[in-house]
């Protein structure tokens, strides 16, 4: 979804998830249930604990499709800066249900309609599914994805002169894609002035990641929506929502030489699906672990209460056209901002969008 024009679509964590996540109570493990998550403890290291067993069901539907046609097709394609002649058209990507640290599937999702196409994005390995429907006037596109996976709350231990002995270790390929600026975290002169005062004496790049989270925390306001995306807007007002957290995070850490990416989602338990958005930073003993900027006990610590969808930003997609900007779509240059339940480009149609999140069944031990 764009971050500069569809802000409506962002993550809206109230301030429920400044001072800590509605208390809640997932149901009673029945036997099989209860096998599958002593099993999955025995498969991880101590650093993960408290797993939990979720069935959910992601919906995005289309409804009263319109296509344009004649002066109006041709009135709406320039108003949006599509070329006049441009047929009306629906291009839908979704990031697919997957592997993570924290989050191990069960089985291969459900998918329907399948998709016109799936491919592994060239940047950051997020698989994406595409679809591309024809139009019928009055008709309507739905597609529903179920899933069932097992999350955890993971809290690694760090061996912080480890990390520091091995910091030369990190794969050139991280520090290329993940130390250097792009759109929406953009490095400027008072950004790097204010990362250097911050580590002056400061060596070990752990507690530099600390030193940056609780600079973040102890100088952001939680406001939603924000004014404007990206790290600009966010250090120059010192507000915004978790994503705005999230970029001045990464982009101060990546100052600091501190590889670091977006991880995209939702909180994902009963009677809370919202979206949100959160950090990774990368240690080459521990590889990528977590940081969420927004939380207070956010700095290496995941809950169990997420549903992952994507990593990074920028993220690039096959079969964008090339008309599409964040003026008429979701897509400027060939790639999304960020993916969390789906990502379009459109022109000459109307339609009604909207989409769904349920958790179906949520389980832990006790």
């Amino acid at each position: 979804m764009s971050l500069t024009n569809n802000l409506i679509r962002w993550s809206f964590i109230g301030l429920i998830l400044m001072f800590g996540a509605c208390s809640y109570r997932s149901a009673r493990p029945d036997p099989e249930e209860k096998l599958i998550l002593q099993n999955a403890l025995k498969n991880v290291s101590s650093d993960y604990t408290n797993p939990r067993l979720v069935t959910g069901e992601l919906t995005v539907r289309v409804a009263n499709i319109e296509p344009l046609v004649g002066d109006a097709q041709v009135d709406a394609n320039q108003l949006d800066n599509i070329p006049a002649d441009q047929p009306p058209s629906l291009h839908i990507w979704s990031s697919d249900i997957r592997d993570y640290a924290t989050q191990k599937m069960l089985s291969k999702s459900t998918i329907h309609p399948q998709p016109d196409q799936s491919f592994t994005d060239s940047v950051h390995g997020n698989h994406v599914l595409y679809w591309n429907p024809s139009l019928q006037a009055g008709g309507e596109f739905t597609i529903t994805r179920t899933f069932r996976y097992i999350t955890f709350d993971y809290r690694p231990v760090i061996d912080q002169e480890a990390e520091r002995s091995q910091w030369d270790q990190i794969p050139q390929e991280i520090i290329e894609k993940y130390t250097y600026p792009e759109r929406f975290l953009e490095q400027n002169d008072a950004l790097i002035d204010t990362v250097f005062q911050l580590l002056e004496n400061i060596a070990n790049p752990v507690s530099q990641a600390e030193a940056l989270y609780n600079w973040v925390q102890n100088s952001m306001t939680y406001v939603y929506p924000p004014e404007q995306r990206g790290v600009q807007n966010a250090l120059a007002t010192l507000k915004g929502d978790c994503g705005q957290y999230s970029a001045l995070f990464m982009t101060m850490c990546r100052i600091a030489g501190i590889p670091a990416r977006q991880q995209s989602g939702f909180n994902f338990i009963p009677h809370n699906t919202g979206a949100h958005v959160w950090s990774e930073i990368y240690l080459p003993v521990k590889g990528w672990v977590p940081v969420d900027a927004t939380r207070k006990n956010g700095f290496l610590f995941l809950d169990n209460k997420r549903l992952i969808t994507s990593i990074g930003l920028n993220i690039p997609l096959k079969r964008a056209p090339v008309w599409a900007t964040f003026q008429n779509s979701e897509v400027k240059d060939g790639k999304t901002d960020f993916m969390q339940m789906y990502t379009l480009a459109i022109s000459g149609m109307k339609g009604a969008f909207s989409s769904s999140r349920r958790v179906i069944r949520s389980v832990e031990l006790r």
